[in-house]
């Protein structure tokens, strides 16, 4: 059995316990209560800030200069749509313009000299559609309205390809010698697929 000394030393040893635990129950409480508080208070403050006249000026200057920003990065990704749809359109109607002018003079063409002119389109335009186009290869003109749409067609490609090599083809021969069926039938059929090509491109966009 305890001695009377023992069980004086445990009932202070739990009653000490007991306190320890009521006390930090207790701070823990007011700590909570405390936070409770401040929430309360700060969401008061900010209720009455935003009621305010100032409050109501911190907002609208914020939504104002989001909007102001939504706004300008909107305006700037349109106008650089249309910039680019423009310089499409001018690219399109340049190859377009060359590719007819070449048809026209080679249905005419009776000599190697009068289709060396025909295609003359192939380097430089007769009239450009816009100066900057002036000097600049037919393939190229191609090349730059793939890159800004997109779209790249097999068949155009082939037919860039070989419209050039023939090109190189007359260049090389006899001016005066006559100009034959067979090369004058095949130039049209080339210059027809790529002109089809860029006709449906213009009329697509501008639908």
């Amino acid at each position: 059995m305890l001695d009377e000394e023992k069980k004086k030393l445990i009932e202070a040893e739990e009653r000490y316990r007991h306190e320890i635990i009521a006390k930090v129950r207790s701070e823990m409480q007011s700590a909570v209560d405390t936070t409770i508080r401040i929430e309360r208070n700060l969401w008061g403050k900010l209720y009455e800030l935003f009621n305010s006249n100032l409050g109501m000026w911190l907002l609208s200057s914020v939504f104002i200069s989001g909007g102001a920003a939504l706004y300008q990065s909107a305006q700037h990704q349109y106008e650089t749509k249309l910039a680019v749809q423009k310089e499409v359109l001018t690219c399109e109607f340049e190859i377009a313009n060359r590719l007819n002018a070449m048809r026209f003079l080679l249905k005419r063409a009776k000599t190697v000299g009068d289709a060396q002119n025909a295609l003359t389109p192939i380097s430089k335009s007769f009239g450009a559609v816009s100066p900057e186009y002036e000097h600049v290869n037919i393939a190229a003109l191609f090349f730059k309205a793939f890159q800004l749409t997109g779209t790249i067609d097999r068949q155009v490609e082939d037919g860039v390809k070989e419209l050039e090599e023939k090109n190189l083809e007359i260049q090389a021969s006899n001016p005066s010698a006559m100009f034959t069926e067979a090369d004058r039938k095949r130039l049209l059929e080339i210059v027809h697929t790529l002109y089809t090509f860029e006709k449906e491109q213009i009329n697509n966009r501008k639908s």
